[in-house]
């Protein structure tokens, strides 16, 4: 069984692969390969940029689906 990648949310190894479009289990964030690069980037996979999502989540705040 291959070793899991860390979420670039929410820090959780739950991705098989990096910039695949996989969805995180745990905070569901979609992992983007644009949003990777640019983590101020709104609009790409997520609505959110990375920086607002996990900023979310680390203030235990609904990250997703608002």
């Amino acid at each position: 069984m291959s070793k899991l990648l860390a979420c670039p949310c929410c820090g959780a190894h739950s991705l098989r692969r990096r910039d695949s479009y996989e969805i995180c289990p745990v905070c569901g964030w979609e992992d983007d390969p644009s949003q990777a690069r640019d983590e101020n980037l709104a609009g790409g996979a997520n609505r959110q940029s990375l920086a607002q999502a996990r900023a979310a989540w680390l203030n235990r705040n609904r990250t997703f689906g608002e």
